[in-house]
């Protein structure tokens, strides 16, 4: 058996048994409630349109498989629509929020929630997917600063940088222009 984290993951939509776990992990990699009352936010109002756990699929020490529910949860992310002004018609997507636990950053379970996200908005239609974050981990996985196609957010304090991927080859091409979170982004001051 691996000790890597990543190697006894699978990645899952949430259930409603999550919620409160979901809200522990986010509370427990960032500063104050912030992200994890912005999931809670967006799930309450129905925005979320993707939500994914990363959990253990065995136990490490005796090498059970572990049922749906049971092994512990590692990561989370959501992905919800967002506009693009004058483009009522572009499909976009934002992923907020995103935590790994602090005890299992930097074994890659961070990249396969935000892989698999993706992967889903693509199957629900999606051209482009935004996120705020670190921008060399959004790197790796593809994304450019939003800059590189026009986009912006008009709130100075994006945590992080503000990043964007085209699912759709230019999808943004010659567009540009604010990227319009709901108000339940509010807490997060976009």
């Amino acid at each position: 058996m691996t000790d890597n984290p990543a190697d006894n993951l699978r990645i899952r939509e949430e259930r409603l048994i999550d919620h409160e776990r979901i809200y522990r992990i986010h509370e427990s990699v960032f500063a104050g409630h912030r992200e994890a009352r912005l999931g809670d936010r967006l799930r309450r109002s129905d925005l979320a349109q993707i939500s994914l756990v990363a959990e253990r699929f065995s136990d490490l020490e005796s090498g059970r498989h572990l049922s749906e529910g049971e092994g512990g949860l590692l990561g989370h992310v959501m992905a919800s629509r967002v506009e693009l002004s004058g483009c009522p018609g572009r499909v976009l997507m934002a992923l907020a929020p995103l935590a790994v636990l602090p005890q299992h950053q930097r074994h890659g379970i961070g990249k396969r929630l935000v892989i698999s996200a993706v992967k889903r908005c693509r199957l629900l239609g999606a051209g482009a997917v935004v996120a705020a974050g670190h921008a060399e981990f959004y790197a790796h996985l593809g994304f450019h600063p939003a800059r590189h196609y026009g986009l912006y957010c008009h709130h100075e304090d994006v945590p992080g940088a503000f990043v964007a991927i085209e699912l759709v080859p230019d999808y943004l091409a010659g567009l540009g222009g604010e990227v319009l979170f709901d108000h339940g982004f509010s807490d997060l001051g976009l």
